[in-house]
């Protein structure tokens, strides 16, 4: 409602007066207390950018771009949590997700959960790429945690087959996690190229809400809340072992 009402200079000054307030706070030596302090922290600090980013872009309507891309919570009419970015809607889904360490918010990390909830609204995942050590996974994860998804990793190597990625994505689909896959061409080419397939079939499911699909011969039921994801480091660039990416999974 600041918006609208042009009341952004004394919601900064509102966030600001919560910042000092948790920064003095004294956990007491609780570690439990500490990791929750630490998390209302960083998400003060994300909410007071984002309204410095507002008042900068002299934001006055609620279409507003700088509004829009920002990830929103909201209650719809039967009291249910939602979330929206952009022109994506999605479901809150409750999955407990303990009291993990929260991920640092960038402007590369916002740029990160667009590609991948506007990716998520056309029924794919995501395939956050670069070099290793740099935050692909985690963000991912950090993603799902707002969501409050449960988030899969799964490091791939050599020695994985088609039918073990299978029955992987058997049971992300059927539970509705979100399944993330590290190094994802470290695969052999071959198999890449089998597990894409199973991919082409699940991203169609979820794109056109169909509530079962047929994977490895079976009939299972689609949770809409799947997700599948992959991380790549470059293939040829100091990285020993990486295949390229098959052609229908550049999408």
């Amino acid at each position: 409602l600041a918006i609208p009402k042009g009341a952004l200079p004394q919601l900064a000054n509102e966030l600001k007066t919560q910042l000092e307030m948790l920064t003095s706070f004294d956990a007491g030596g609780d570690y439990i207390t500490n990791l929750k302090v630490k998390a209302l922290v960083l998400d003060v600090i994300h909410y007071m950018d984002v309204v410095d980013q507002l008042r900068k872009a002299e934001v006055t309507d609620l279409s507003s771009w700088v509004w829009q891309r920002q990830l929103r919570f909201y209650l719809d009419a039967h009291n249910n949590c939602i979330m929206k970015m952009v022109d994506a809607t999605f479901d809150y889904t409750y999955e407990y997700q303990g009291n993990a360490a929260k991920l640092v918010h960038t402007p590369l990390t916002d740029k990160c959960y667009l590609v991948l909830t506007q990716g998520m609204l056309n029924g794919f995942g995501g395939n956050p790429y670069g070099p290793a050590g740099t935050g692909k996974t985690e963000s991912v994860k950090a993603l799902g945690q707002l969501f409050a998804r449960q988030v899969l990793v799964f490091n791939c190597d050599e020695g994985i087959d088609f039918k073990s990625m299978g029955r992987i994505f058997t049971g992300i689909v059927k539970c509705g996690a979100w399944g993330c896959f590290d190094e994802f061409n470290r695969l052999d080419e071959e198999v890449l190229s089998a597990v894409s397939q199973q991919i082409q079939l699940i991203q169609s499911a979820l794109k056109n809400k169909e509530p079962n699909l047929t994977l490895l011969g079976s009939t299972i039921s689609v949770d809409g809340n799947a997700g599948i994801f992959v991380t790549l480091n470059p293939a040829g660039k100091g990285y020993g072992g990486r295949s390229k990416l098959p052609d229908n999974l550049k999408q």
